[in-house]
């Protein structure tokens, strides 16, 4: 009962609040076992990199020590930099196992103990037997002996150690996959019953919103439905509610009380509708009448406006029209009256207007000749002069363009220079390596020669031991062998090595006379600058003087151009106008006027106003311009021996 007189948003807001309930706690749950899920795999990432940190170092702990022992047998530098390289790499591989065991305090105190084991390795056996076996004479039996007593064990020790470290976080990195597991299967089995539990509730819901909200406003419709097909004892449903539904329910008890009322009403209706009738029967006789009268008012009105149309605007209406209507025959007749003076006057003024609109046609005509001839001398004296500056501007970017490229040669001379002077330093630079290369290769010799001399003692030392010498006895002759190879490299190297230095030698002497000959060429294009650069900065004065007399002659251009325009509409208009004057006279003369008007007045006007020849002033501009380029010869043929008309 509660629930029904709850409003359906309120009842909308509960169920979707419970199904977010529902979500946000099964939401909650899974995103605590994805955050376990995701720190457990963090962990276990963890322990696999402190693992392989581990393998590390220990790898590099064996190639030190194997190193060692390979540098006191052979005495290698390569040998004897591969024990610092990988002891290097070992404490590095170190320093980030215990930065990745930083939270396992067990597991940096066992990291410390093999960095101890290591530290006292290098600093008791390695690094001592090392510096005596590359620094003195000592026989290989008394190094091998340096440091054993005090580092025996420690490499054992280191073993062990990174043995237990990685056993323990392989146990950890297990421990962590199966908590991750557990986690994995708690998300499944929460998402399944969590989806399961949403689903049900929100059918649950679905159906008590079935049945507070859909069930009766279904009802509310059918009652609706029957009152609108015309059934006004139906019973409301849900008058009760103090919803929505309700305030609806009211509603249509309103309608349906709205709807009897109508029923009452028309009844009255239809008797209104009967005295409405007669009364439109007197109205339509009274209506005939007056047609009547109308007609006869619009047939005369037609009559005079009949006249009116073949020009007779001396027609009056005599017949008087009903009272009502009277006053439209009085204001024709005015009207035509008043229409008839206006036409007589048009007439006489139509007739003035012709004889003028003649004269100023002919001077029109004229005044266009003239304008159109002084036009097309100006802008033939523009498009000229904007030839010659275009010419000339052309010739001084043309010219610029030179003297941006012949900076551009001094440039790359004065480089090439600088190159030619590197290449005789970089000749002599390999010429001073040559030299050094040949020393090397005569120490490389001598180190052959001795290496030989060595295996031929161990030669002879193998074949003094008899049976158990054999196998060293062919050691000492590949040795020798070798050694003979690399004497006869090093002599075939030392001649080419000579025969470089020579080339380089003729090479140093070729490029250095190179660098005279561009030095001399970098002169001479400094020169051709120089000059190039006085011919750009006259050319761009010259230009930029074009220009602006070319602007004031496209001013001048532009202006007489607008007045030619303008003369040219002028005499468009008095033809217009003469035309028009021409065709109100022949107009006028369709009607009928019932007076003689008044003779035409004609009016002849003299054009005799000479205009004065005057000297033109793009032609004087042309002339100046021709001063500027010509010379006083061109200045002679420039004369124009033609006047120009102005207006």
């Amino acid at each position: 009962m509660f629930a029904r007189n709850i409003s359906l948003n309120g009842k909308l807001a509960a169920t979707f609040a419970a199904l977010i309930l529902i979500f946000v706690s099964v939401s909650a749950f899974v995103y605590s076992k994805a955050t376990t899920s995701a720190s457990a795999s963090a962990e276990q990432e963890k322990s696999e990199l402190l693992v392989n940190q581990i393998d590390d170092a220990l790898q590099a702990m064996l190639e030190q020590a194997v190193n060692l022992r390979g540098f006191i047998l052979f005495r290698s530098d390569s040998t004897y930099g591969d024990i610092f390289a990988n002891r290097e790499r070992m404490l590095k591989a170190i320093a980030a196992a215990k930065q990745t065991a930083a939270s396992q305090p067990e597991l940096v105190s066992m990291i410390d103990d093999m960095q101890k084991a290591a530290d006292l390795y290098f600093h008791e056996l390695a690094e001592p037997q090392a510096k005596a076996r590359k620094e003195t004479e000592t026989p290989i039996a008394e190094v091998v002996k340096i440091g054993v007593n005090a580092t025996k064990g420690q490499l054992d020790g280191f073993r062990a150690a990174s043995a237990k470290i990685k056993s323990l976080a392989r146990d950890k990195s297990i421990a962590l996959a199966a908590a991750q597991a557990d986690a994995n299967s708690d998300l499944k089995t929460t998402l399944l019953a969590g989806g399961i539990a949403a689903a049900v509730a929100a059918a649950a819901l679905a159906w008590a919103l079935s049945r507070t909200i859909v069930r009766p406003i279904v009802g509310m419709t059918a009652a609706m439905d029957r009152l609108a097909g015309g059934d006004h004892h139906i019973e409301v449903p849900a008058t009760d509610r103090q919803d929505e539904v309700g305030r609806m329910a009211q509603s249509v008890l309103v309608f349906k009380d709205a709807a009897i009322e109508k029923q009452q009403l028309a009844g009255e209706t239809d008797r209104m509708r009967g005295e409405a009738e007669r009364q439109r029967q007197m109205s339509d006789e009274q209506k005939a009448r007056e047609e009547g009268e109308i007609r006869f008012a619009v047939e005369a009105l037609a009559g005079g406006l009949a006249g009116l149309a073949v020009g007779d605007v001396a027609a009056r209406i005599h017949t008087p029209f009903a009272p009502q209507y009277d006053s439209l025959r009085n204001d024709f007749n005015n009207a035509v009256e008043k229409l008839q003076a206006a036409l007589q006057s048009v007439g006489r003024n139509a007739s003035a207007i012709n004889a003028g609109a003649g004269e100023i046609r002919s001077a029109a005509d004229d005044l266009a000749h003239r304008t159109e001839q002084q036009a097309a001398a100006v802008e033939e004296t523009a498009a000229a002069l904007e030839e010659v500056t275009t010419t000339v501007r052309d010739s001084a970017k043309r010219a610029e363009d030179v003297g941006n490229l012949v900076e551009r040669t001094r440039l790359g001379a004065e480089k090439s220079g600088e190159v030619v002077r590197k290449a005789v330093s970089a000749m002599q630079q390999i010429e001073k390596s040559s030299g050094e290369i040949s020393n090397i290769i005569g120490v490389i010799d001598d180190i052959a020669f001795q290496t030989n001399l060595l295996a031929l003692n161990a030669g002879v030392e193998a074949a003094r031991a008899g049976e158990a010498g054999k196998g060293f006895a062919v050691v000492a002759q590949e040795v020798r062998e070798l050694a003979q190879r690399s004497a006869n490299a090093a002599k075939e190297i030392k001649a080419l090595i000579n025969t470089s230095s020579e080339q380089v030698n003729s090479g140093v002497g070729l490029v250095g006379e190179t660098g005279k000959a561009l030095e001399a060429i970098v002169a001479e294009v400094q020169e051709i600058n120089r000059h190039v650069g006085a011919i750009v900065t006259a050319t761009r004065e010259q230009s930029i003087g074009l220009q602006e007399i070319n602007t004031a002659v496209n001013n001048m251009d532009q202006g007489t151009q607008q007045n030619a325009a303008m003369v040219e509409e002028q005499t468009a208009a008095s033809h217009a106008l003469a035309q028009e004057a021409s065709a109100l006279d022949d107009l006028l003369r369709q009607f009928k006027l019932g007076a003689q008007t008044a003779a035409p007045v004609q009016r002849t006007v003299a054009a005799t106003a000479a205009s004065r020849p005057v000297a033109s002033p793009a032609r004087a501009l042309a002339s100046k311009v021709t001063k500027a380029f010509g010379g006083k010869q061109a200045t002679a043929a420039a004369v124009v021996q033609e006047d120009w008309t102005e207006f």
